[in-house]
């Protein structure tokens, strides 16, 4: 069993993920967060909201609507460029990116080209296909799921398809090769060449803001476009269509960054004390029309993004570029463990958006491979200087400070000062520096990150891919005995402290757990769980490490007369004991970004 399979029944066991609509059939690429889920998610959010805000003195939040006017997308480039081209697999029917594509796949020394079917049934109805739609008269054979085509040749844009004389299909006239085009990429999931040609594909979501139905205004005037001659055509029709729903016509943001650009003059003004540079942070959902939905919450339509937009002078900002991608993986190794599966990637040149001077992807080593998780890029002053020009309000900085001085010298010498350099340093537009992280996604990264499978010993059993015996490990990763512990930061943790008595229908027993429960929460404001289950304290225990729980607390009968607990610590399995006034005290040392003794560098 994979990593990625493991974690996600986990996830569905335990309530931390769930298909959406699941007894509806489900909705593809949507996720719901059960009660583990939730916490956890809120958990990664507010970590991040802590060290890029309430650690900081130069970053203020914000929360904008999600709608968004046309007008602020097409100011931004998406209404015309946010597309991804968009390729239609002929057999499966499937699209896909086809940068995100892989090349053709050849076995055999590279003289039969394997196409591999869901199950043996469609590799019938595909084969029927490609002999009599897509590659007629080619040599193909078929072995249960797979359809197996034999190639004379690779040639630069075309395969060479080896001819099936004994068909007798060849006639005078034919061209003496059978070649089908080969654009550098294949059908992910089959391998198949058989493709469409590309085409662009707009990702953003449209919706309309009007109390009568869009399609009712569609089918009205397309009714009245088909009565006149000059307007009865498609192209004609269609820009009929547009201007109808113009007026009402909004967008689910694609992106939560432009809702700071456009109220970045109202932050400014509301918060005179923010001088540059300074940051504004923001949380929230977007949505995207993806082409492809894959590996469960890691791409999906609805998504959260948690989102800085970082305010500088130009010449400020290659370093604090530099400085923010410092800072950002210094997050990421604080809250994962396996520093080896987290990397920076820059983007290459023919990579860059034609505004961006730098970009690093934060990559994690997800079980399919390298995945980005994170962005951070050195954006310029492309965001603040379209909304200026749009709307003709300057969106500039000035320095107060530096303007008072001039006015000064100005004053004393009876000389203006005409120096374009001094004035660029006194009013200018700013430049930005982004970090865009996946909220779904980070919190993905972490959980697989904390998640490991370990024997009755407590040895690491690696899953297959990650140790050379593969099969072994498959099967030692469903025997007996073996149990999930997610080694999550406590900071992370969905659940804090498991209370359980040690049996767990005992009045006296429930009524202490409740009351170290009750001051717990109180003191700490955290979330606790108290485990009353009628089961053996060990396999309360077994739960409570699978779902990530840093602190396990046991009442036995010596405690209600004592008033001392065993307190027992997930990731090393000690157990002490200790007050119930001290629970507390443990659990909040725990919780401090830093721990009393801790040797960890700071990165707030």
């Amino acid at each position: 069993m994979s990593a990625m399979r493991h974690l996600l029944d986990l996830c569905k066991r335990r309530g931390f993920l769930f298909q959406s609509a699941e007894i509806h059939g489900g909705l593809r690429g949507a996720y719901d967060y059960g009660p583990l889920g939730v916490e956890l998610k809120r958990n990664v959010s507010q970590e991040w909201w802590n060290s890029m805000v309430y650690q900081r003195s130069d970053v203020v939040g914000i929360d904008t609507a999600i709608i968004t006017p046309p007008a602020v997308l097409k100011t931004s480039g998406h209404v015309d460029q946010f597309t991804d081209e968009m390729v239609d697999s002929r057999l499966s029917k499937e699209r896909f990116r086809p940068d995100k594509a892989p090349a053709l796949k050849l076995v055999d020394q590279d003289k039969v080209l394997p196409i591999s079917a869901p199950d043996k049934v469609t590799a019938k109805v595909w084969e029927q296909d490609i002999r009599t739609q897509f590659a007629k008269g080619a040599l193909i054979t078929r072995k249960g799921k797979e359809i197996l085509l034999q190639v004379e040749r690779m040639e630069k844009d075309k395969i060479v398809l080896k001819k099936d004389t004994a068909a007798g299909t060849t006639t005078s006239g034919e061209p003496t090769d059978l070649h089908i085009p080969y654009h550098g990429y294949v059908d992910p999931n089959s391998n198949s060449p058989f493709l469409t040609e590309s085409r662009p594909f707009n990702l953003m979501f449209k919706t309309y803001l009007d109390p009568i139905d869009p399609i009712d205004k569609v089918i009205t005037t397309t009714l009245d476009a088909q009565k006149s001659p000059s307007t009865s055509d498609l192209a004609s029709t269609r820009q009929l269509v547009d201007k109808t729903l113009l007026p009402s016509l909004t967008y689910l943001r694609p992106e939560t960054a432009q809702g700071v650009f456009i109220n970045y003059a109202t932050v400014q003004r509301s918060h005179p004390h923010l001088k540059i540079p300074f940051g504004i942070a923001q949380i929230g959902k977007s949505f995207r029309n993806e082409i492809r939905l894959e590996h469960a919450i890691f791409r999906t339509p609805e998504f959260e993004q948690m989102e800085l937009e970082f305010f500088v002078a130009p010449w400020q900002a290659e370093e604090q570029f530099v400085a923010w991608r410092k800072f950002r993986m210094d997050w990421w190794r604080y809250y994962g463990r396996n520093h080896d599966r987290i990397r920076e990637r820059p983007h290459a040149q023919d990579e860059l958006a034609h505004y961006s001077s730098g970009c690093v992807d934060v990559e994690y080593l997800f079980p399919w491979g390298w995945g980005e998780v994170e962005g951070i890029a050195n954006r310029g002053d492309f965001d603040l200087s379209k909304h200026s020009e749009a709307t003709g309000i300057k969106l500039q900085y000035t320095d107060a400070i530096l303007m008072q001085e001039r006015q000064v010298r100005e004053k004393a010498t009876g000389v203006k000062e005409t120096s374009v350099e001094v004035l660029a340093k006194e009013r200018f537009t700013p430049h930005v520096v982004e970090s865009s992280c996946g909220l779904n996604r980070a919190m993905l990264a972490l959980m697989l990150d904390a998640m490991e499978v370990v024997d009755e010993q407590g040895k690491v059993i690696p899953f297959p891919g990650e140790s050379d015996n593969n099969s072994s490990n498959d099967n030692a990763i469903v025997s007996k005995g073996v149990r999930t512990i997610m080694r999550l930061h406590p900071r992370l943790a969905p659940v804090k402290v498991g209370i359980m008595p040690l049996i767990s229908n005992n009045k006296d027993l429930v009524e202490l757990c409740t009351g170290i429960s009750q001051s717990l929460r109180q003191e700490l404001q955290v979330n606790v769980s108290l485990e009353t289950q009628s089961t053996t304290i060990g396999k309360r225990y077994y739960r409570m490490d699978e779902i990530g729980t840093p602190w396990c607390v046991t009442v036995d009968y010596e405690s209600l007369q004592d008033r001392m607990v065993t307190i027992r610590e997930r990731d090393t399995g000690e157990q002490r004991r200790v007050s119930t006034e001290e629970v507390v005290e443990i659990v909040r040392d725990g919780l401090r970004l830093h721990p009393r003794g801790s040797k960890q560098k700071t990165i707030y």
